[in-house]
């Protein structure tokens, strides 16, 4: 206890020369206030926290920040104050002007009535009051500068103290004890008991000064006292025991003082005229909260430790607070500089701690340097790594550029040796005598009794490059585990099968720093905390938790946790959980570095981070059970002011309600998570993370009753409390109400009666007047349509009489015609023609044709000699229904049909010469096969005879052979062209016939698959249908077959053909592939049509006519097939065939 409490004081006396601080928040969650003059801060039992500042009275929910009621702050001075009562309820008072007192209870504001015989002789310059309820009730305490006027405002007594000032000074606080309330001034303290008001002094040690504070610790049963300049404590209320704390106080140049005294989980928090202060009675120690470096104030006014045990300090120039006091922090205010690399415990509670441009030694209160250079802040040419302490009690450590670095702590004498080629000294060990030295890719070892000049001469990096498999490795740390083995840490980004190696000599892995536990290996690597065990390495898991982000630093402590450094704060992992600390939390920087994490003797952890160094200590670290306080405030409809609506009867068109709930907490360090559900709408919670707003608006919600149950947590664990709202009801919309449909219905049968009576009325004048109106509109569109198509028709269009008077022609006749709508409209039909006794030749039998009743009109073809010149018409002649002066009208249409003439002859005489063509063609093919076909045949057998007869004679067989082989190609070409010609005159008649195709095609392939085995291929077949019997016509299902599989063998040079037949009762799919020479994405564009080949002249590798394909076309289109092709050069064509089968 003794060691414990000399490392508190050295670490925590901050006005003994300690720049340390804590890392206080001043950015509070829904705390805006309109000034930095906070004179108070208390929270209420809802978790409420009231500010009282310079501007007015102010609280905060968590979310928002709500100044009082207008009609309070406008009667309250610029001076008032505020305190809670036993009752928890608020109260505000004036100090100054005239005496106002309010509290705040069941969320209304209540005005304190003081008589006028009280009010009768108090200064408007100092007034104080005090509220207090003991054995007898309430009683209540109005002080001015000359008279203390008490008494109950339920008994209406009051009673009168003569009060002097100067001789008590200012009242402080108050303190209800059984039957008596103690009151405390700066000069002494007073007694109320049973009606009567006395001077009050306590019993045992002398005290500093009068006590102005008293609080009781219910755990162990204690009384604390505060006043100027000391913090006492007892077992007895009227007798403290001993002075704690002292030495506290600062001179602030003021006459009033600032203090205030509070107990909260055994801790005992105060200050006066100072900065906060804790009381440990366990430790019996005093820790100075110092938040000057956060306020600029050299002292604060006021503080609260809430129910979450957040710290809340207010003073003149601002208000912070800080969630906990585990960390306490120091930067380059005391320190050489900000980042702390590596850290070493020395004896005597003294320390090593290096830096980026420098070292220093630290010893209780004292700071001193050994080494630093100040304009090379921040840079890493010369930071240290990593300290080390042999068994001599030497210390050696890296430090980059400036190489090995020896300190003798005795003496504190201090030498460098750089590495031989300047490569950074990144690590240093010693085992034993045994001394390693690392810089970068080298290891060298040297002993611990080697002076300067000797360490770097004996390398044996290559040692361990060879039991590694590795041809250069960078090394960051190397030590001895307790097998024996040697173990490495490397850098950089090896190959999968070296990132982990165990050997019999030597354990290596990518990563930062190392731990044995037992018979395993905790590694912090670059993806994350990991372990080795059994063979076995994978992420250290805690109840499926794991640490994947790159570990530093590894440390078990005392108490058996394992922390662990990273980039993101510092990780301590228990037996059930692991938890991250960061400087949301405390920490004062978030990335920690490999060398600076150690313990401390007495349980305190140092932490050197990139921002400075962090001290934990476990006391501190304290987690207090509380959940946000829930409640419902109100149910609003919106566009309502609140009561204006009965929540029992909401009308449907109002069916927007908002909900304002609270959730108070404080806490930022956590995840507040609020999730409610709406009775009646809702299935399932909906939950909001960190809301921004206390309010949930939910609209158009549908007719029903509802009732919103809400809960609140942290990270998404719950408290057990859950509140409900009142329930309200939105009522159906009005026209779905029993009443209102009973009405309608009677409404409308109403009106229906009333309606059909006056359609009765007016229904013959309506009918005929839109019966007018819709013939009149029809007149006017058919008029319309009419002018339309007479203007743009091509025809000719005539309107004449049965007398033969011409009434109209349209603008194409007039051009047909050559004669102007002037020159003939009131005329004569026959007048339009050059020959006048045309007309006369030909009207009687048009007008005949016309006139049968029968007639939808008539079309004649005429030569019409019009005055333009003979052109060949197409006249459409059409009686009409319609009359005109009396006399029917006739509709005539001329069509000019001369072009379209001339066209059916030219079309006419080409089909006789095609036809003619085709004949001669045909004839022509006809004798030239049976022409070249019998002596070729002719030829063909002599020469098979001779072969025969003369086959002993090889230069005669082989001439022999050229002949054969020759005519057989002309035979085949003769007989292509002839089947092609064949095809496309259609002589080919298709003939379907019940087949068994699988025996077909085997008989079909018999002479192929010799042709393969000549040329050394070989011929597969497989029949994927058995049986398949079908209708097919057998001479086309043998054509394509040959035509494929021919083509298949002559462009193959090796490998294999592949023949598939598969079918069902509608269809069979053939299937050839080849392995042959394929064909370019080119040619397979022209590849059906004839005496097409890829190659061509005088470079042909193959012969042939280029006819196969077209042929094999032009057979699946005849019979209704498909054909596909697909080919890639050098590497094979496949060619599916789908033909349907016959129907029966």
């Amino acid at each position: 206890m003794q060691k414990k409490a000399l490392l508190y004081l050295f670490l925590l006396a901050s006005h003994f020369g300690l720049a340390q601080n804590f890392l206080f928040n001043n950015q509070i969650k829904g705390v805006e206030l309109p000034t930095d003059m906070i004179s108070e801060v208390i929270q209420d039992e809802k978790g409420l926290v009231w500010f009282n500042t310079s501007l007015g009275i102010f609280y905060s929910d968590g979310f928002f920040t709500y100044p009082v009621p207008d009609s309070i702050q406008s009667q309250l001075s610029s001076s008032a104050a505020m305190f809670q009562d036993e009752m928890n309820q608020i109260w505000v008072y004036n100090q100054t002007n005239i005496p106002k007192v309010y509290f705040f209870s069941g969320a209304k504001w209540h005005e304190v009535e003081i008589p006028e015989s009280i009010l009768k002789g108090m200064e408007l310059n100092y007034f104080r009051f005090s509220k207090n309820r003991i054995l007898e009730g309430e009683v209540l305490f109005f002080i001015n500068e000359k008279n203390i006027v008490f008494g109950s405002s339920e008994s209406g007594t009051w009673s009168n103290y003569p009060y002097t000032y100067g001789e008590l000074g200012e009242f402080s606080a108050s303190y209800n004890w059984g039957e008596s309330v103690l009151l405390f001034f700066r000069n002494g303290s007073l007694q109320y008991k049973n009606g009567v008001l006395s001077s009050f002094y306590f019993e045992g040690i002398e005290l500093p000064s009068p006590v102005q504070h008293l609080v009781y610790e219910e755990t162990a049963n204690s009384y604390y006292y505060l006043g100027d300049d000391f913090l006492a404590v007892g077992k007895n209320i009227l007798e403290p025991d001993k002075v704690v704390a002292k030495g506290f106080v600062r001179d602030i140049f003021s006459l009033a003082n600032y203090s205030n005294l509070q107990v909260f989980e055994g801790d005992v928090y105060f200050n006066f005229n100072s900065q906060l202060y804790k009381y440990n009675p366990e430790t019996g120690l005093v820790l100075e909260i110092d938040a000057y470096e956060s306020l600029k104030a050299y002292h604060i006014n006021s503080f609260l430790v809430d129910r979450e045990g957040i710290i809340w300090i207010s003073s003149d120039r601002g208000l912070v607070n800080i969630n906990s006091l585990r960390f306490l922090n120091y930067d380059s205010k005391f320190l050489m500089d900000d980042e702390v690399s590596a850290i070493l415990k020395l004896d005597g509670q003294s320390y090593l701690l290096g830096f980026n441009n420098g070292l220093q030694y630290w010893q209780k209160d004292k700071l001193r340097t050994l080494l630093g250079d100040t304009k090379i802040i921040g840079h890493p040419k010369f930071r240290i790594t990593n300290f080390d302490q042999d068994k001599n009690g030497i210390v050696w450590f890296s430090s980059n550029l400036n190489g090995m670095g020896r300190i003798n702590p005795k003496t504190m004498e201090l030498e460098f040796q750089p590495s031989p080629d300047l490569k950074f000294v990144s690590a240093v060990k010693s085992i034993g005598d045994s001394l390693f030295i690392v810089t970068r890719d080298r290891i060298y070892l040297s002993t611990i009794y080697s002076r300067k000049g000797q360490h770097f001469q004996n390398e044996i990096m290559d040692t361990f490059l060879k039991e590694l498999n590795q041809s250069v490795a960078y090394v960051r740390k190397v030590d001895k585990l307790q097998d024996g083995r040697m173990i490495i840490m490397q850098g950089g980004n090896l190959p999968e099968d070296q990132n982990f190696v165990a050997t019999d000599q030597v354990f290596s892995t990518v990563g930062y720093d190392f731990l044995e536990d037992g018979d395993c290996l905790i590694l912090g690597t670059e993806k994350g905390l990991k372990k080795y065990c059994n063979g076995i390495f994978d992420f250290y898991m805690v109840n499926n938790e794991k640490i994947d982000r790159p570990v530093y630093a590894i440390l078990k402590d005392s108490q058996g946790y394992l922390w662990a450094g990273t980039d993101l704060g510092l990780y301590r992992i228990g037996e059930e959980d692991i938890i991250n600390f960061n400087e949301k939390n405390g920490l004062i920087g978030s990335e920690v570095n490999r060398g600076a994490l150690l313990e401390g003797d007495a349980g305190e952890i140092l932490i050197g981070t990139s921002k400075g160094l962090s001290v934990f200590f476990p006391g501190e670290n304290k987690e207090y059970q509380n959940y946000p306080l829930t409640d419902i405030i109100k149910v609003e409809v919106l566009g309502f002011k609140e009561g204006e609506v009965d929540l029992e009867r909401i009308p449907f068109g109002n069916n927007n309600i908002q909900i304002t709930f609270q959730a108070v907490s404080f806490l930022q360090s956590n995840d507040l998570v609020v999730r409610y559900l709406l009775e009646g709408f809702h299935e399932d919670w909906i939950e909001l993370v960190n809301p921004r707003t206390n309010v949930l608006t939910f609209n158009n919600l549908p007719a029903g009753e509802y009732k919103l149950k809400l809960q609140a947590g942290f990270d998404g664990v719950y408290g057990e409390r859950e509140v409900n709202s009142d329930s309200f009801r939105i009522l159906r919309p009005i026209y779905l109400q029993f009443w209102f449909v009973i009405t309608l219905l009677l409404v409308f049968l109403l009106i229906g009666f009333l309606l059909n009576s006056l359609l009765n009325s007016f229904r013959k004048q309506g009918v005929l007047k839109k019966a007018v109106d819709e013939k009149s509109k029809q007149v006017i569109n058919i008029e319309d349509q009419f002018k339309n198509v007479w203007q743009s028709s091509k025809d000719g269009l005539m309107l004449s009489d049965d007398k033969g008077k011409v009434l109209a022609i349209n603008p194409s006749l007039e051009k047909m015609a050559e004669i102007t709508s002037e020159e003939i409209e009131k005329r004569w039909v026959h007048e339009l023609f050059a020959e006048p006794e045309f007309y006369f030749k030909t009207s009687p039998s048009i007008i005949k044709s016309i006139n049968n009743p029968d007639s939808n009109g008539e079309v004649f073809e005429l030569d019409i000699p019009f005055r333009s010149g003979s052109k060949q018409i197409e006249l459409y002649v059409v009686k009409l229904k319609s009359e005109f002066e009396g006399v029917k009208l006739n509709l005539s249409v001329f069509r000019d049909i001369t072009v379209k003439k001339a066209y059916e002859v030219g079309l006419e005489k080409a089909k006789e010469k095609a036809e003619e063509a085709n004949r001669l063609k045909s004839n022509f093919l006809s004798n030239i096969s049976h022409e070249i076909r019998t002596p070729l045949n002719g030829i063909l057998g002599i020469t098979e005879n001779i072969l025969i007869q003369k086959n002993k004679d090889d230069g005669l067989v082989s001439q022999l052979e050229i002949i054969q082989e020759s005519g057989e190609r002309l035979l085949s070409t003769i007989n292509s062209i002839l089947d092609l010609s064949k095809l496309e005159a259609k002589k080919m008649e298709v003939v379907y016939k019940e087949t068994n195709i699988n025996d077909l095609l085997a008989k079909i392939l018999l002479p192929l698959k010799e042709m393969a085995v000549r040329k050394g291929l070989l011929l597969s077949t497989k029949y994927e249908t058995q049986p398949l019997i079908g209708l097919i016509d057998g001479r086309y299902f043998e054509m394509i077959l040959n035509n494929l599989v021919g083509n298949a063998i002559k462009y193959s040079n090796e490998g294999m053909i592949s023949v598939k037949l598969r079918g069902n009762s509608d269809q069979i799919e053939l299937e050839v592939k080849d392995q042959g020479i394929g064909m370019s994405e080119d040619f397979q564009k022209i590849l059906f049509s004839p005496f097409e080949q890829e190659s061509s002249g005088y470079g042909r590798s193959f012969e042939g006519t280029g006819l196969g394909l077209t042929i094999t076309k032009n057979l699946v289109d005849i019979l209704g097939g498909e054909i596909f092709i697909k080919s890639v050069k050098n590497q094979g064509t496949k060619v599916k065939v789908i033909l349907p089968l016959g129907k029966k």
